[in-house]
């Protein structure tokens, strides 16, 4: 539902208050806040930059309420651009401590709202959608998950390595892919990373393949996602069809590689940020394309700039394990690219499909001290890909092109004891 200035005021009136907190999914907890977001909005300080935006854009920019985080927080859409226009969607903070992206898309809706020729070279021809803060629960607690406490409480599976259903492993309300979160008490509980629930089809993830005698229950039921903020999202997609998405995260820092390169990457320098486009083996390879074609636009701006190291997401182990960028139907990338695979699979015309994360390193001291400049380098990536969709270059770029620009194992993490992932 559209809504009026009015109306955005009393929603955030009506923000419940005291919330809560979460972290990394699977084996790659990590109960630590590592960045301070003292400097960065709150909920309530969102809405009224997004209510204020609205009110002096004289209709440019439109808000919408996508839908409601668990907790009853509303998740605000903001479009620029006329409906008859393609859409483009962008989205942030599906994880609560993962605030850059946030600021980022704030500055870019200003600019694009506030007129002039940047504006007018990407609304003639764009409609721009943004979910500026998918996890507002999450956001409240400064934590990752989105502090549903009642989701199960092991990231497990029934599947067996082929995929086939061990059936020794049924109806033990597995299959959950959740974070954990320490209160200040000390109590460890646990709840849902959202980009982990974007799947095409809800009824075939392997939460509801593991438990099918729990149907009855709503973690399990095979016609109810549990995770409303990633519903918002689905929904949003779904009304709005958007050529491409982009999903902005934070990352832990990494480092390049000696050995990298350097025609790709700088060696030695500390990585900026990171892209990645879909992984599964399922999207249809037009999709794909159009997403390196995404990605090689955002990484060329990059190279244009003294202060920024981008690499490829996705990451390997040496055994063949994949620890990062993997290809689970649920990630945003993945999800949104299979949906796109099945329209184009039934004639839609493209260009359709393209889905990037982005990953900006932010979770660490340096990240916090640099806040300004690497909120720029988001901004600066979105809006040569704005421009470049909105003027066709995009579709000029060589997919393949990626092999040399965005090769994956560029760089080194630095020593953690408990590595972030998307």
């Amino acid at each position: 539902m559209r809504l009026t200035f009015a109306s955005l005021l009393l929603g955030a009136g009506l923000l419940p208050l005291g919330a809560t907190a979460a972290q990394p999914n699977g084996p790659w907890i990590n109960e630590q806040q590592q960045v301070s977001l003292e400097g960065f909005m709150s909920n309530a300080q969102l809405y009224d930059q997004l209510a204020g935006l609205a009110r002096r854009s004289g209709g440019s920019l439109t808000l919408e309420q996508a839908g409601s985080s668990g907790e009853g927080r509303p998740i605000w859409l903001a479009r620029l651009g006329q409906t008859g226009n393609p859409a483009v969607m962008i989205i942030t903070q599906q994880h609560g401590n993962e605030p850059h992206g946030t600021e980022a898309a704030l500055d870019l809706m200003r600019k694009l709202a506030a007129g002039g020729a940047f504006s007018r070279q990407v609304l003639d021809h764009l409609q721009v959608i943004f979910i500026p803060r998918v996890n507002p629960d999450g956001t409240a607690r400064a934590s990752r998950g989105n502090m549903d406490f009642s989701a199960p409480q092991t990231s497990a599976t029934c599947l067996r390595d082929d995929g086939s259903v061990d059936p020794q492993r049924l109806d033990q309300g597995l299959g959950a892919n959740v974070t954990a979160y320490t209160a200040e008490n000390g109590e460890r509980r646990w709840s849902y990373d959202i980009n982990r629930y974007h799947w095409p089809d809800w009824s075939q993830s392997p939460q509801i393949l593991c438990n099918p005698g729990l149907a009855d229950q709503r973690h399990f039921d095979p016609g109810l996602n549990p995770v409303p903020e990633a519903v918002a999202v689905r929904n949003a997609y779904d009304k709005y069809q958007p050529m491409w998405l982009v999903d902005v995260h934070n990352q832990n820092p990494a480092v390049v590689l000696d050995e990298a390169d350097p025609e790709a990457n700088r060696p030695g320098r500390q990585v900026t940020g990171s892209i990645v486009w879909p992984t599964n083996a399922a999207v249809a390879p037009a999709a794909v394309a159009l997403s390196k074609q995404m990605a090689l636009v955002m990484k060329k701006r990059s190279m244009q700039l003294g202060n920024m190291e981008i690499t490829n997401y996705y990451y390997e182990r040496p055994d063949g394990s994949i620890r990062r960028g993997g290809g689970d139907p649920g990630i945003a990338r993945n999800a949104y690219a299979l949906l796109a695979s099945e329209r184009l699979a039934s004639g839609a015309e493209g260009p359709l499909g393209g889905n990037i994360l982005m990953e900006i390193t932010g979770l660490n001291s340096r990240g916090q001290k640099s806040k300004g400049m690497l909120r720029n380098n988001v901004r600066e990536m979105l809006e040569a890909l704005l421009v470049a969709t909105a003027d066709g270059s995009l579709l000029t770029q060589d997919p393949a092109e990626t092999d040399r620009l965005l090769p994956p194992g560029q760089e080194v993490d630095e020593p953690l004891d408990n590595p972030h992932e998307e």
